[in-house]
């Protein structure tokens, strides 16, 4: 019985070797940094370039431009009303005010060349605008027959 009582008095003293040191600060935030980072660079930059490209395309929309809007309703331009506004012709005489940044694409653009006037297809990456702007293609090939 006395062996009983001097084992449960010992104590096990820890040592240093025994638990795992805890990382730094720097050592847990480099994950989270490192996150930050790639998100940055895979999802946050492309997006900002479609940004840009899409405004830049917006703004140099001049009469004359075959436009998709977001709605689905493709036009003329007909007159830029401000700088946020535009007029679109939809059929012959009808014309409906539209906010520019509802402009999905241009999808042919219309460049003075002195006495010619010469349109030209814009390539825009989205394949709703491309797929629209072959159904006008084929139309307008078409109705030329």
């Amino acid at each position: 019985m006395a062996e009983k009582t001097t084992s449960t008095t010992q104590t096990q003293s820890a040592t240093p070797a025994d638990h795992p040191q805890q990382p730094g600060l720097l050592g847990s935030l480099a994950p989270i940094a490192l996150m930050m980072v790639v998100f940055y660079f895979l999802i946050m930059r492309p997006q900002q370039k479609r940004d840009a490209k899409r405004r830049e395309l917006i703004g140099a929309a001049k009469k004359g431009d075959r436009i998709l809007t977001t709605g689905g309703i493709i036009g003329t331009l007909h007159k830029v009303i401000n700088d946020k506004e535009i007029s679109l012709e939809i059929a012959e005489n009808v014309r409906v005010r539209v906010v520019k940044e509802a402009i999905a694409s241009v999808l042919e653009k219309v460049a003075d060349t002195g006495k010619e006037v010469v349109k030209e297809s814009v390539e825009v990456g989205e394949s709703d605008s491309k797929s629209a702007a072959k159904v006008l293609s084929k139309k307008n090939a078409s109705s030329k027959k």
